[in-house]
């Protein structure tokens, strides 16, 4: 569950703050990760009792790219330091940095209907949606704003758009949005008549957009390595979005070598050289280059040099992605430092990479870090040399020192965070390279929930904070894979998969007692798959915001006869006057069940809590807004499906052919006979669906014998029992999906049949 809390206190001590701006993803072009200028946030002053969360900004969808930071622009007649946000529901957030919660936003665009995870294939790890997932750039001196969305085109089909907005209003400017399309000669994979087009539906446009002479670069990732993708890069005009410049496909003549980064943007020299890192393909060392750090022409986009370590088979057939980080061009020096997932650093000359490593005549410096990999690093050019801050996965984070020309293989002190964590994001915050005054922030998730850690920089045993010494005031909320904290002024921002921007700073002495609540709805879903749709009685629903009720997540309670309550943790819901039964409750989500009674084409859905009442959101009503529980509640993937046995149907646990499976839903809307809201059904007659309900097992029709309210539920969690046909498809990932009237429910779930 979406578990995130509000502390709405502001500093309010005046400070001569520093002209500072984080532009582009990493915090500069060399991709260092670090802010070299913040004179605010030391050591001595992080504490729980000086430091926590003063906001959360509510966005209407995850966030994945870093915010970015601007001083002194001119917004709505005067000036403000903004704070920029993206979301995978492809909006763009313009907020007042220096502003209360309740008046933060100065303005906000969506760039058009995101595009629901399941319809691109193998794409398991990204849910429910991908709109915005990459760090924009910004160009203070065209005051711009850019950014790529993924969207659907009038064809309902996947398409990445290019979009330049103004930064004083949102408004698209540079003759744009531009539809990204291009094609290369080549007779690599998917090749038609010797030429490659760029497909949409194979590629995601991971890594931070890259700005520099005038020219925006764009890279692009593959879907998990799936199907016939390639390494993608493209140049544009930054001033005419139509005028597309150059085309670089990284294995033409082959298959593979995507730029994804884990999200770093790509490292510009002084001379304007480009260094990307691709991972698994294939390597030929003339036209395809797989596993490999690539120096590129920013005038052509063509290879001037690169660095493929001699294992690049081994990287391959193992999954080892040389390009899971992007490079670093270590500042004040001629190195470059890359890393991937086999767990080694290489640090190299960047004026001489050194092409295809000969087995002892290696031209780089190759060091083992950790066993598990290497996904996100951040250096700080300190007094001493520059240290690398990185993450092994479920092990320590570490500090490895860079001194005259080698980087050493013994880490100068480590921190563990418990619980582990895969993936994190990791910043420096400094007072240029003054010594103690270094600090590390790190994000770390386990089991969805994330947490930030300062760490002293100069010594990571010392954990000065962490959003859970006092979690009811600053804890972050969903953890965001590989999104790095943007520290700025004395803030750090910090995105969530929470639907909101988390920020954290210092805190007024003495904290008042109380602190009043700005409550706010940002988006309502469906609870099955989280899709923006309309609502129909009966559904179960999630509702995003801010200050919607107390932390820790509260679970529905029952009354005497048997009803769910209405009011929960301090928590209600209306629609349309009716209150909700609530099945959970938090700071930023709540469930309900939507009343059974609504009447009319809309519904204004309002939540009050400790006092608090929300603006009412207007959302269109249906008759049905089916929906299928998945496994691991995200509304894609295996389906959460019970076997005849009554066991979890799974890969490795397949239903047979001509057994019985059970289903669960929700969305089926009225029912016969008619249900009291949040009443527990536990005997029957048990309320079934009036529209006619259908269901497709891998395209065939499957006999339904029973769907209704599943028993000893509440009326809204439907049950559908069905025979699996004799002449069902077999295998792991069969799809499944129910129709009521003319309403389908998500595609995406799978059901395992043998």
């Amino acid at each position: 569950m979406r578990i995130h809390s509000i502390f709405c206190l502001l500093f309010t001590a005046t400070f001569a703050f520093a002209q500072v701006n984080v532009l582009t993803a990493n915090y500069d072009n060399q991709r260092t990760n670090a802010n070299l200028q913040e004179t605010i946030l030391n050591p001595p002053l992080i504490s729980s009792t000086t430091f926590g969360k003063i906001a959360s900004l509510p966005v209407d969808g995850q966030i994945y790219a870093q915010p970015l930071f601007a001083s002194g622009i001119q917004v709505l007649g005067a000036k403000h330091d903004v704070v920029f946000a993206v979301t995978m529901h492809n909006s763009v957030y313009a907020f007042d940095a220096d502003a209360a919660v309740s008046t933060a936003l100065l303005w906000q665009v969506n760039l058009g209907p995101s595009v629901p995870s399941a319809m691109l294939d193998n794409l398991d790890d990204i849910v429910p949606e991908v709109g915005i997932l990459s760090t924009p750039v910004i160009d203070l001196s065209r005051q711009v704003i850019y950014m790529v969305s993924e969207t659907l085109d009038s064809s309902q089909t996947p398409a990445f758009q290019l979009h330049a907005l103004s930064i004083a209003n949102g408004h698209e400017v540079m003759n744009g949005p531009v539809t990204i399309t291009a094609s290369v000669e080549g007779n690599g994979a998917a090749s038609d008549n010797g030429v490659i087009g760029f497909d949409p539906t194979l590629q995601l446009q991971r890594p931070g957009l890259t700005l520099s002479n005038g020219k925006l670069y764009l890279a692009f990732g593959s879907h998990a390595d799936y199907s016939n993708f390639h390494g993608w890069l493209m140049s544009y005009d930054a001033s005419n979005l139509q005028h597309q410049i150059s085309i670089l496909n990284t294995t033409p003549n082959g298959w593979g070598s995507s730029i994804w980064q884990a999200g770093r943007a790509l490292a510009i020299d002084d001379q304007g050289n480009l260094f990307a890192s691709t991972g698994n393909g294939d390597y030929n060392g003339s036209s395809n280059f797989g596993e490999s750090l690539l120096k590129i022409s920013a005038t052509d986009l063509s290879v001037l040099d690169w660095y493929t370590p001699e294992n690049y088979a081994d990287l391959n057939n193992n999954d080892w992605d040389f390009g899971s980080t992007g490079a670093i061009l270590v500042p004040n020096t001629n190195l470059v430092l890359a890393g991937g997932k086999s767990g080694y650093l290489c640090l190299m000359q960047r004026d001489s990479l050194g092409g295809l490593q000969i087995s002892g005549a290696h031209t780089a410096q190759e060091v083992e870090v950790n066993q598990n990999g290497v996904f996100n690093m951040a250096l700080w050019a300190n007094q001493n040399g520059s240290t690398v801050y990185l993450l092994e996965p479920l092990g320590a984070l570490m500090a490895f020192p860079i001194a005259n020309g080698q980087l050493g293989s013994t880490p100068l002190s480590q921190f563990l965070p418990n619980p582990a964590s895969f993936y994190a994001g990791v910043a420096v915050s400094a007072n240029g390279a003054t010594s103690g005054t270094g600090i590390v922030w790190l994000t770390t998730g386990s089991g969805g929930l994330g947490r930030l850690h300062a760490l002293d920089a100069s010594n990571l045993s010392n954990e000065l904070w962490n959003s859970d010494l006092v979690s009811q005031r600053d804890s972050l909320g969903l953890f965001s894979k590989f999104a790095t904290p943007t520290i700025a002024n004395g803030r750090v921002y910090v995105p969530t998969f929470s639907n909101a921007l988390a920020v954290y700073g210092l805190l007024s002495s003495p904290p008042p007692a109380t602190v009043p609540l700005s409550t706010q709805i940002t988006n309502v879903v469906n609870g099955a798959d989280y899709a923006a749709s309309p609502v129909s009685p009966g559904e179960l629903v999630t509702i995003f915001g801010t200050n919607l009720g107390p932390w820790p997540l509260t679970y529905s309670q029952t009354d005497a006869n048997d009803r769910i309550a209405t009011t929960l943790g301090g928590t209600q819901v209306w629609f349309d006057g009716i209150l909700a039964p609530l099945m959970y409750t938090s700071g930023t989500q709540v469930g309900a069940i939507v009343p059974f009674g609504l009447l009319g084409s809309t519904t204004r859905v309002q939540v009050l809590y400790q006092g608090a009442l929300t603006s009412s959101l207007a959302m269109p009503v249906a008759p049905a807004t089916p929906a299928l529980f998945s496994l691991d509640g995200t509304g894609t993937g295996p389906g959460a499906i019970l076997n005849q046995d009554g066991s979890l149907n799974s890969p490795d646990n397949p239903a047979s052919r001509g057994s019985v499976v059970v289903l669960y839903g929700t969305g089926a809307g009225a029912v016969n006979p008619s249900a009291v809201d949040g009443q527990l059904i536990t005997a029957p007659p048990y309320p079934s669906p009036i529209l006619p309900l259908t269901v497709s097992i891998g395209q065939q029709v499957a006999e339904v014998l029973y769907a209704g309210v599943a028993p000893g539920s509440v009326a809204g969690i439907l049950q559908i029992n069905i025979l699996v046909p004799e002449t069902a498809p077999t295998g792991p990932t069969v799809p499944v999906t129910f129709q009521v009237g003319d309403y389908a429910s998500q595609s995406g779930i799978t059901l395992a049949i043998q």
